[in-house]
This record gives C-alpha cells, sequence and structure tokens, in this order.
C-alpha cells in the first residue's frame, strides 16, 4: 500500500554501504528522475508490500526468484534452481556462488536464513504472503531447505517480495526491535543499485553498483533519484520543463493531453489493483446488517466512474477479482441500481442516518468516488460524513474495532498475479485490520476462511479456481464491500525514458534497473 510516515522526515542519511558508485560508461550513463506523490515508509525490506518501500527496494535487494516487469511468471534470481518434496512442505532451493552485497561481503545460504528469521521475529507485514512458513536451515554454503506447515500453492510466487539481506550489516543492529529501526534508514542489498542518499520527505538517489552480479549489458542510467511531489500540477510543469522523466501522479486529464504530445509517451499498464468501499461488517451500528449492506451496494454506479473518473484508463469491475483471472466468478456483486436501495431505504426506515467514510484526500479517484457516494446516499436520505487522512492515520483507526469508521477506501495490491493475493488478503479473517492486516471491512466468515486456505493449500490449479470462485459467492452474499474500479496504470513519461514495463507483480514501482535515458 502506499503510505508515507512523517515520522521517517527525522532521519537523513546519506551514505549507506562501502558501496563505490559506477563509473560511467557508454552503457550506464545519466541521471533517471522520477517524480511520486507519496513519501515512503521507511526502507526496511520487512515492509515490501508496501509500494512505497517496495519502489525503492526492488532494484536495491534482490530475492530467490522474481516477477520481471511485464511477466505474470517467476523466473530465478539468487535461486539457480530448488525442489519440492512430494508432500509439499519442504522447498530445497540451490543458490548462486557469485553474488555480493553492496559492502563487499559474499552472499550464501546463512544469509537467506537470517533473512526469514528476522522476519518472523519482527512479524512483518510481509510474511502474511508467505502462507504456512515454518523455517529455514542452512544446508551448506549455498543450499537452503525451507519447511512449511502445510502445502501452500502460491509460496514459490510469495518469495519475490522476501529481499534477501546482508546477515553481516544487519546483525549488530538487531537490538529488541530486530534490526527495524536500522534498516529503516539503512539499506543491506545486493542488487544492481544501492541507496546514496535517504532524505524521504524530499529525496532518494539510488546508484548503480559495479559490482552487481548480474553485471550491466544493455544500456542503463548510472543514478536514479526519487524526487516527492505531492502536486499534480508541479509533477506536470517538471516533466515538462525536463527536470522529471516520468511522472506518475498527474491527473487524468493531463495524461490524456500528453499522449498525443510531442516528447511524450503516456503508458498504460493492465493493471489488477482493485479499490474498494469497505463497509465495517462487525459495526454494531447500521452496517453490520447485511440487508442494509445490500443497500449501499448498489448506490454506486462503476461505469460512470470508469467513465469520467478514470477516462476509460481501466477495467469494469465484475466483483472483487479481476475478471480475467483464475477462478474469477461472474456477477457476484449487485450493479447499480438507485430504485432498488430506495425501496430498502423506505421498507426499513433508514432516511436520517449518518455514516462515516475514511479515504485518503491525496488520491484524485479516491476523493471522486467518495464524492459521488455522498451524492447518491443523500438522495436516499442518507448523509456520509467524509474525512480524508494519510495512510498511516487511516490505518491505525482499523486496528480496533472501536475506532473502525462506517467505510474505508482502500486499493487491494497484490503482492503477485494469483488469487491468493487478493481474496485471502481482503476477506480471510486472519487478515482483518485488528489482526494488522488490509481486512479492512473487518469480515469474519469460517467458511470463507476454509475455503480460501483449502485453495491456498492445493497444488491443483483447477481445484484452486472452483474454491475461489465458491468463496467470492460466499463473499458477495454478505455485501461487505463495492469493488469501485479496476483501474489501469497510466504513467507519463519523457520519450527519452526507454526500456520502462509496467509489473503487474510490483504495481506502482518502476523497473529502473532496465531503463536508459536518451
Amino acid at each position: 500500500m502506499k503510505i508515507c510516515n512523517l515520522l521517517a522526515s527525522a532521519f537523513t542519511v546519506l551514505s549507506f554501504s562501502l558501496a563505490i558508485p559506477f563509473t560511467a560508461t557508454a552503457d550506464v550513463a545519466g541521471t533517471l528522475i522520477i517524480a511520486e506523490n507519496e513519501t515512503p515508509e521507511n526502507l526496511d525490506p520487512a515492509n515490501a508490500t508496501n509500494s512505497t518501500v517496495n519502489q525503492l527496494l526492488v532494484g536495491v535487494y534482490d530475492a530467490l526468484v522474481q516477477f520481471k516487469a511485464g511477466e505474470t511468471s517467476v523466473s530465478p534470481q539468487l535461486a539457480t534452481d530448488w525442489q519440492v518434496s512430494d508432500d509439499g512442505l519442504q522447498y530445497t532451493f540451490k543458490i548462486r556462488s557469485d553474488v555480493k552485497f553492496h559492502d563487499g561481503s559474499s552472499m550464501t545460504s546463512a544469509d537467506v536464513v537470517f533473512t526469514l528469521d528476522r522476519l518472523q521475529a519482527a512479524s512483518a507485514a510481509v510474511l502474511n504472503d508467505m502462507g504456512p512458513f515454518k523455517s529455514a536451515e542452512a544446508i551448506d554454503d549455498y543450499t537452503v531447505k525451507m519447511t512449511l506447515e502445510a502445502p501452500f500453492g502460491p509460496f514459490i510466487s510469495a518469495l519475490s517480495r522476501i529481499y534477501i539481506v546482508s546477515k553481516a550489516q544487519v546483525e549488530p543492529h538487531m537490538s529488541d526491535d530486530n534490526g527495524r529501526g536500522w534498516l529503516a534508514v539503512n539499506a543491506a542489498g545486493s542488487g544492481p543499485y544501492s541507496v546514496s542518499t535517504y532524505k524521504p520527505t524530499e529525496v532518494v538517489t539510488l546508484n548503480a553498483f559495479e559490482g552487481y552480479w548480474g553485471g550491466w549489458d544493455g544500456d542503463h542510467v548510472a543514478e536514479v533519484v526519487f524526487r516527492y511531489i505531492a502536486e499534480p500540477s508541479t509533477q506536470l510543469a517538471l516533466l515538462k520543463s525536463g527536470e522529471v522523466h516520468i511522472a506518475p501522479d498527474i491527473t487524468v486529464q493531463d495524461k490524456l493531453s500528453l499522449m498525443d504530445a510531442d516528447g511524450f509517451r503516456v503508458d498504460i499498464g493492465a493493471a489488477a489493483t482493485p479499490l474498494y468501499f469497505q463497509f465495517n461488517t462487525s459495526s454494531d451500528g447500521l452496517v453490520g446488517d447485511a440487508s442494509f449492506r445490500k443497500m449501499l451496494a448498489q448506490t454506486f454506479d462503476r461505469k460512470l466512474h470508469l467513465d469520467y473518473v478514470l477516462q476509460g484508463f481501466g477495467t469494469m469491475p465484475d466483483g472483487p477479482l479481476p475478471p480475467d483471472w483464475m477462478g474469477h466468478s461472474t456477477s457476484t456483486e449487485l450493479p447499480f441500481n438507485m430504485a432498488a436501495a430506495k425501496e430498502l431505504v423506505d421498507q426499513n426506515g433508514w432516511a436520517g442516518s449518518t455514516l462515516k467514510v475514511r479515504y485518503l484526500p491525496a488520491i484524485e479517484e479516491e476523493q471522486a468516488a467518495v464524492e459521488q457516494l455522498q451524492s447518491n446516499l443523500s438522495q436516499l436520505g442518507i448523509k456520509l460524513e467524509a474525512e480524508g487522512m494519510t495512510w498511516p492515520a487511516q490505518a491505525a483507526t482499523v486496528q480496533d474495532l472501536d475506532t473502525t469508521s462506517d467505510i474505508n477506501m482502500i486499493y487491494n495490491f497484490p503482492s503477485f498475479p494469483d488469487p491468493h493475493a487478493i481474496l485471502n488478503t481482503s476477506f480471510n479473517s486472519q487478515n482483518t485490520g485488528y489482526n494488522g492486516g488490509y481486512n479492512w471491512a473487518q469480515y469474519s466468515n469460517s467458511e470463507v476462511d476454509a475455503l480460501l486456505n483449502q485453495a491456498a493449500s492445493s497444488a491443483d490449479q483447477s481445484e484452486r479456481a472452483t474454491l475461489y470462485a465458491k468463496a467470492q459467492q460466499m463473499i458477495g452474499a454478505e455485501y461487505p464491500v463495492i469493488t469501485v474500479s479496476l483501474p489501469g496504470s497510466v504513467v507519463a513519461m519523457s520519450s527519452a525514458v526507454k526500456g520502462y514495463r509496467y509489473s503487474v507483480a510490483h504495481h506502482q514501482t518502476f523497473n529502473y534497473m532496465d531503463i536508459s535515458v536518451d
């Protein structure tokens, strides 16, 4: 999730490791400047499910396996190959023997085990996608065995967000917080770029690492700069003046205007990041009543939103899962129908009610969706109070049922292209807000949990698809969400940028390690 952490502004780190900046060559030269509207939470790989963290770390660290930009299947990265036991409980990985961390030390299986042990000790959010992961063991310097409590179909895919840290660098700073404080403002990776400047409310600078094990064939930039610029108009002005090369957060109208403008390009990626209105299903108030949620479910016009807010840059949603994904079940959410909603309001005497929605006003789409819902509910005699918040503040409110608002807006940014990454994250009771997850509807249904858990434990894709379809039908019958949109990833950039590709497995990141600038 995109968030900003104002506390991070207290830290400014200018030097992160002993890595020597790359000596520019004909193939590795120049600077890529990326504008961003949300400042990074921190640099800790434990938080790599957060896009503000992941967009920095995807080229600073390596994982055992990775989704390359533009691809939906994993490729080896630090792992050269792996084997799975017949019972699906043990994975044995052979890892590369030529990997150097940015401080010059060699990576071994001890670093992989240390990384996973630290994440477990820190109760890291990134482990939520690892299912029943139990432990890791170094068999020898370049062999790692991982053990699961139960079989878990998406396990290999989930490893793409487990960024391997240097044990030698991190262990001295473990302290009582399992290294979180140190890694929040320091990096200990082996990726193609190292962090050289970290001023989280202003700028983060990355430099090409000359000792990168993958080599530097092809054209690449020597430096990547993230500039944190909240205002869309300022991003646009800097893009037009050439002071930034990529401006992802300008308005939809401005993106439209640049599509045919000389010197610019607008890339439209087929994203799979549903935006939800999540209703507090555990509330003692009206939204705790499924009949009331059924009424709410019919009060948002998705087609209007797609046409006029997203300007067609997206896909019409049909339930909480993207329509082209494995296991998608059609018509599990009710269509827009104000007449049917009014009939329910009149039958139950709900006119005069007041609800509260919390959202991120910095995100244009969320603001517009809230305004439409407010307008439609007002026609039914229901007042919707809107409270705009920062991401950290909103996330804090859902950690307790008593402070969870009636409705919360939230995007689901799946960590890998598998139904588990959306349905489990948003609807399994293990991932409710009060459990530290992104199920902000506080939705709990033991039968749904069982279906999702069974689907995750199966290696049979056909069986998984059937289970996920059944789960969607059960979820839809209880109306915990409105799936507002499936927005495309629309990124404006200078035509000087070469090599950019959208990554569905790393939404709101940039494959800066593959990019050059003319």
